[in-house]
């Protein structure tokens, strides 16, 4: 009898190791009829920063794009069809989605926008004409203004009437 003491607690830091390490895998489960299964536990390894815009914020939005790519891919902008059909295809996470490319498309389409950005007119000219007609107009008012000012009553009325002022 003591040899059986003995040998099991030798043995039962063993056997609770390999216990406790089955049962971290498993998850208890509850069934309908009241059973309790162990389910094993998926540890899913996916880097999060691999597609950083797929996330719990924007999952209705990337729903409402994928059903709307699955009724007819031009539905959607061409990089979400370029992830759908790689995500369809089985790429790994991180590699479904692909930069669009460049809007000028090569270094040629680069050129051409410098020498448009190049060909806009002097700003500083463009303001003090800008101000030069402000000043302009405001000289006339301030004329108006005074030429009514110095005219009798029954004259002022007809000179306000022509010039939109009621007066």
């Amino acid at each position: 009898m003591h040899r059986l003491r003995t040998t099991v607690s030798r043995l039962r830091p063993l056997t609770a190791a390999q216990t406790a390490q089955s049962w971290s895998q498993h998850r208890l489960l509850v069934t309908k009829r009241g059973l309790r299964t162990f389910q094993p536990v998926r540890h899913l390894k996916t880097s999060v920063a691999s597609e950083p815009f797929l996330n719990g914020t924007s999952s209705n939005y990337v729903e409402e794009m994928y059903y709307a790519w699955l009724e007819n891919p031009k539905n959607v902008h061409k990089s979400w069809d370029i992830f759908f059909r790689n995500a369809n295809a089985g790429a790994p996470p991180g590699s479904a989605y692909q930069s669009p490319p460049p809007v000028g498309g090569s270094s040629q389409g680069l050129t051409s926008i410098q020498a448009l950005v190049g060909a806009q007119p002097n700003v500083e000219k463009l303001v003090a004409d800008h101000l030069a007609v402000q000043s302009l107009i405001r000289a006339y008012q301030a004329a108006v203004a005074q030429l009514v000012e110095s005219l009798p009553l029954n004259r002022k009325v007809e000179v306000g009437c022509v010039l939109g002022q009621d007066t």
